[in-house]
Formats: C-alpha cells, sequence, structure tokens
C-alpha cells in the first residue's frame, strides 16, 4: 500500500532536493567532477577577465596569460573594477572555468537561476550555446550609450539554462561574458549549477514549479482579497492586503529564479527591476495601512499629546511612496541605485509595524496572534532575503518564498477566523433583526401590513395606507360597577385575561385586533362580514355574555401617521365613529351584539349563520344627524330551528 504525502512531508522533500545541490562547491577555477556526485555548485573562483571579449580571452588562455582578477561567484565584479582604478560596475567581461573527469557520452547542462547583470553569452568548449539580451553590444567600439539614460535595452531577464555534451577528454571549458548596462552591482551574481542533464532539468523544473506554487497562492489571496474588497468597500484591509499580495507575487516572479521570463520571453531587465523593487515600497505601505485598518487609532499619541502617531505613519507612508514612484519614472540606472534608501525605508516601516503588532499582542487585541506570527515571518523572509541578495553564497538559495508561503498560509487562517466571525456576527445579527421585526409586529400586526403591501415593518414608511372596504369590531369588556374596591392593578390583570381569550377567537375568523382601548379593543375583518359575527358570538359565549360587541361595515383608510422618528398605525373613516357609537349603544340597550343596518343587508340571507337578527328601535347617537337602524344578534334557539 502507498502511504499518502502530506503537505510537509512533500516541502521536507523539495526542501532536502534543493539543498543538495550546495553539497560541494568548487573552490578554484577548475573543479574534477566526482564520480558520486551528479549535480555540483560552481561556486568558487572563477578567472575573470574585465573588458575583454570572448575572442580576447580565447587567445590570452591559449597564449599564457593569466586572468585579471580571480573572482568569487557567486558574486559581484564592483570590488575588481575598483582595482583597475574605475569607479562603475557598468563594463563587461568574460568569467572562465573548467570542469574535468566527465563521462564524453553523457549529456550535461548549466543552470543559473538568476540571468547575470544585466545579459551575458556562454560559450562551452568556445561555441556559443546561449545568450540573454545582446551583451556583445557593449563589446563594440562604437558603443557610447549612458547608462542614466532612456537607451534601447540590451538586457533580459530569465533564468540562464543550456545542454551540452563534453569534448573527448571529459573536460568543459566554460565562458560567461556578462555586460552589465545599467545595474548598481555587475558580473556573475547567481550560483552556477552544473551536472548530469536530467538533475539540472529537474532543479530547473522543480524551481519553477515551487515559484509557480507561491506565486499561484499570493495570486489567489490577492483575488480573494480585492473581491471582498469590491464586495464591501468599507473594508480597506482587504483592498491592502491583496495588494500587498500582489507584490509580493510579482517579487517572487520577477527575482532570483525570474519566472515571469517564462510567461513573458521578451521581459527586458529594465522593466523587471521595476517590478521587483515595488515590493520594496508598495508591500510596507499597504501593510502599514491594513494593520491599522483593522486597528484604528486615530487619537494615539507619542510622547507629546500633540504628536499624534497617524502624523508619523502619514509622514513614512508619504516618504516611501515618493521614492516607490521615483523608482518607478526614472531610468532603470537610478532605480536600482534607489534600492538602499528604499530597504531603509522599508526597515523603519517595520520596525513600526512589529511594535505596534506586540502592543497589540500584550494587550490581548483580537487577531493579534495571527499578525504576529504572519508578520514576524514575513519580516524574517525579508531579512534573509536581503542578505542572500547581498551573499548568495551563504546559502544555497532564498528562503524568502518560503516564508512567503508561510504568510500566505497563516494569513488565509486568519482570513478564514475573520470570516466565520463575520458569519457569526452576521447570523447573530440576523437572529436579532428577526427578534426585532417579531417585537415590532407584537405593536403593529402583521396582518396590518399585509394590507399596505408590505412584506415587513422596516419597508414601512409615513404616509403609506390602503383605502378598503371591511369589517369592524368594537368591543369593551363588562365590569361590576358594585364592586368599587377593584384597584388599578386588578382591573389591568382582568382585562390582560380577557384579551388572552378573546384574540385567538379572532385570529381564528381571520380578524386582528388593530388598538387595544380602554377596557376593549378594535378588530378589522378584511375577509368576510360573517367572520366578524361568528368571532362575535363566540366571543360571547367564551366571555359568559360579559361582553359589548359593536359591529359595522364599510369603507376606510388603514396607514401610518406620526413623524419620521415616531410613526404609528391608524385606521381614519367614518365607519370608525359608526361601530364606536354602536358598541356604546350595547352598553345603553344591555344588549352583548348589535350590528348596523349596513351589515344587515350584507349578511341577512346567509342561511350558514344561525343567528337572530332582531331590529333595534333607531336611536341618535354621538355625531350623527339621524337615527340609526340597528339590530341585535343572538344564536337561534333549538325551538326557532325546529320552527324553521
Amino acid at each position: 500500500m502507498y502511504k499518502r504525502l502530506s503537505f510537509p512531508h512533500l516541502f521536507l522533500i523539495l526542501y532536502s532536493f534543493l539543498f543538495s545541490v550546495s553539497s560541494l562547491y568548487a573552490s578554484e577555477n577548475s573543479i574534477a567532477m566526482p564520480e558520486t556526485k551528479n549535480l555540483i555548485r560552481l561556486d568558487g573562483k572563477w578567472e575573470l577577465f574585465l573588458e575583454k571579449t570572448p575572442d580576447q580571452t580565447f587567445k590570452l588562455v591559449d597564449s599564457g596569460t593569466p586572468a585579471d582578477f580571480m573572482s568569487s561567484v557567486p558574486g559581484t565584479w564592483n570590488t575588481e573594477v575598483l582595482h583597475t582604478g574605475k569607479t562603475s560596475p557598468i563594463t563587461y567581461g568574460c568569467y572562465r572555468y573548467i570542469c574535468t573527469n566527465l563521462n564524453p557520452a553523457k549529456k550535461y547542462a548549466i543552470l543559473t537561476r538568476e540571468s547575470p547583470a544585466t545579459s551575458c553569452a556562454l560559450y562551452i568548449n568556445r561555441k556559443l550555446l546561449g545568450q540573454t539580451g545582446d551583451p556583445f553590444a557593449m563589446t563594440k567600439p562604437t558603443f557610447n550609450e549612458k547608462p542614466n539614460a532612456y537607451n534601447p535595452s540590451h538586457s533580459q531577464s530569465i533564468p540562464f539554462y543550456c545542454e551540452f555534451y563534453p569534448d573527448s577528454n571529459g573536460s568543459v571549458e566554460i565562458v560567461f561574458l556578462v555586460s552589465n548596462y545599467f545595474y548598481r552591482k555587475g558580473g556573475l551574481w547567481d550560483a552556477v549549477y552544473f551536472g548530469e542533464l536530467g538533475y539540472v532539468m529537474r532543479t530547473n523544473n522543480m524551481t519553477l514549479l515551487f515559484n509557480e506554487f507561491v506565486i499561484g497562492c499570493l495570486l489567489f489571496i490577492t483575488l480573494l482579497n480585492l473581491i471582498q474588497f469590491f464586495i464591501n468597500k468599507k473594508k480597506w484591509e482587504y483592498f491592502y492586503l491583496g495588494i500587498a499580495s500582489l507584490v509580493f507575487a510579482l517579487r517572487i516572479g520577477t527575482a532570483d529564479y525570474c519566472s515571469f521570463g517564462f510567461l513573458f520571453p521578451n521581459l527586458i531587465s529594465e522593466v523587471k527591476v521595476k517590478l521587483e523593487y515595488t515590493v520594496l515600497w508598495i508591500a510596507p505601505i499597504s501593510i502599514i495601512q491594513m494593520i491599522f485598518k483593522i486597528y484604528p487609532s486615530p487619537n494615539r499619541v507619542i510622547i507629546f499629546k500633540w504628536l499624534k502617531e497617524k502624523y508619523i505613519r502619514h509622514f513614512l507612508v508619504i516618504a516611501d511612496l515618493l521614492l516607490g514612484i521615483s523608482s518607478l519614472i526614472v531610468p532603470a540606472y537610478y532605480s536600482s541605485r534607489l534600492v538602499p534608501p528604499l530597504q531603509i525605508g522599508m526597515g523603519i516601516i517595520s520596525v513600526y509595524v512589529i511594535i505596534f503588532i506586540i502592543s497589540n499582542l500584550i494587550k490581548h487585541r483580537k487577531y493579534s496572534l495571527y499578525n504576529s506570527i504572519s508578520y514576524s515571518m514575513l519580516f524574517l523572509g525579508a531579512i534573509i532575503d536581503i542578505i542572500y541578495s547581498q551573499q548568495k553564497d551563504l546559502m544555497p538559495f532564498s528562503f524568502f518564498p518560503i516564508f512567503l508561503v508561510a504568510f500566505a498560509i497563516i494569513q488565509i487562517l486568519m482570513l478564514a477566523a475573520i470570516q466565520n466571525d463575520i458569519h457569526k456576527n452576521t447570523e447573530k445579527s440576523s437572529q436579532e433583526l428577526q427578534r426585532l421585526n417579531e417585537a415590532y409586529l407584537r405593536f403593529v400586526p402583521k396582518e396590518f401590513l399585509r394590507l399596505l403591501n408590505k412584506e415587513s415593518i422596516i419597508k414601512t414608511k409615513l404616509g403609506d395606507y390602503s383605502n378598503i372596504e371591511m369589517t369592524i369590531m368594537f368591543s369593551k369588556q363588562k365590569f361590576d360597577d358594585s364592586k368599587d374596591d377593584i384597584s388599578l392593578e386588578q382591573h389591568f390583570v382582568l382585562f390582560n385575561e380577557y384579551l388572552k381569550q378573546v384574540s385567538p377567537i379572532i385570529k381564528k375568523y381571520d380578524g386582528f385586533v388593530s388598538k387595544f382601548l380602554s377596557g376593549g379593543f378594535m378588530a378589522l375583518f378584511p375577509n368576510s362580514e360573517t367572520d366578524a359575527v361568528r368571532a362575535a358570538l363566540e366571543i360571547n359565549d367564551c366571555t359568559k355574555n360579559n361582553t359589548w360587541i359593536g359591529i359595522h361595515y364599510g369603507r376606510m383608510i388603514i396607514g401610518t401617521i406620526g413623524e419620521e422618528n415616531r410613526l404609528d398605525d391608524t385606521v381614519i373613516s367614518d365607519t370608525v365613529n359608526t361601530a364606536s357609537r354602536i358598541e356604546s349603544v350595547c352598553e345603553k340597550l344591555g344588549k352583548n351584539i348589535i350590528i348596523s343596518q349596513v351589515l344587515h343587508k350584507r349578511i341577512s340571507q346567509e342561511s350558514t349563520l344561525q343567528v337572530e337578527l332582531n331590529e333595534l328601535e333607531a336611536i341618535y347617537v354621538k355625531g350623527k344627524e339621524k337615527p340609526l337602524q340597528l339590530y341585535e344578534v343572538t344564536r337561534k334557539t333549538k325551538r326557532t330551528q325546529e320552527t324553521e
């Protein structure tokens, strides 16, 4: 059975493989290939022929003339140039190295993960096998371009890879022609990997695969955060993290092993270095802005009350931004010389952010542990990367991508934690909103909202109304006036008990209580006139004739009144006033249920009601010039039913 390999296992295998190439280093300008080694780094001293063309170098070698210098590889020729009396590394030269004890029948390969600055050509056994850019332009006597101007580019940045066979003696003479057109450092500054074809090719492919994996992770984080930002544009921390991740991806794709060279074969070095340097200013600016968006502190002061922290932060951001924009605009010659100031600016901002993160960690602020670990990884990786760029012979390759992977994973975990908290808060808010809406519905009936054609009380605004015809009921509980010793509290309790009895009955017959009044209520029945009558009969039975009920039918306006900060539902119509007067007639005449003549006409032919409608004497009520014809409603007795 095969065991499934986890990501940490794969990572360790990859790390072991990449590190194994550094197990043997060269020390002089020649080496005999050990039979037990299939891949080596040709680190050590190489012959350097400054300002010599390949042809001139070959003639000097054949004549026994020693090289100008024995120069360290990986390394720069800046020190050697100074010994010649010149101050600028903008020059050209040939590096020479000999490998022996090779198998003439086997194919070998050479790999430099970073193209020598800023263009080069490779000669194997004095045959030109490949080149990046045009290193020969500088060797011509007519070449007079100024390095600090906008010139046509002769430089190209792609990983340099060539395959070849040794000569019949099993030897290989390696000569690199390197021409530096603008960079502040010149020479063969990257390690040269040499070995059998399969091993070198595997190293090349694994390096490319690893870089693409890191770039993919960072671009995924970029996309994820920018989408989050565009969904909610108030969350600027997502924007800044997305931009920081993007420039990290640019850094991995352009620095050291230039993966973007495979996607863009014509990528010139001038553009490549400017893209590479964006990480020095966009990343720290984005990170400091993101941190202070997550933990805003507009009023924090430093030492003096007038010295607010945000002023210092804004100064650092603006200064770094101006330096960074300058590096994009000026010729690449100046861009490369702005790197030390940009590194200093990045270091200052890094210290600033680290102090703030440590402060948050001490205060146990939310997500501070995630930020502490992730940014510690990032800053440690940046420091190691700077050391690697200065002294490439100290370590086999840049560990910066590994730290970026760790940073990306921790950031994904933090985003997951944030999203989980957002989901919980959203769910909690939704539940609170639902409870709030339900609480509102206890004051404003949902049936009332339906009559206004509103789904939620949130969508209801001042002045909403509907003009409809329906049945309205006024009811009041009977109280024994002889019992004067009943307190207000007892009245309150009795009234609530009464409402608990009658409210379910009203709902049963598709009605709803619109208003609770002193000792009674007003209910509306929008569907059918008979619903109100049936409800009245059942209420009367339930309360044992302990209620007065007046019912009327007519047109009325229901809607919201008040002002913007205080709304109330209401029913406005003469129909409402008439129904209220009918209920007061019940009290005067001692009748439990009385209806209007309008309602009588609408239900008199309804045989399913099983009620008796007894005509009463016309009576004058307040607000009416003419007397009202009213009817008492009672259930049919068994004798009446038998007679019919």
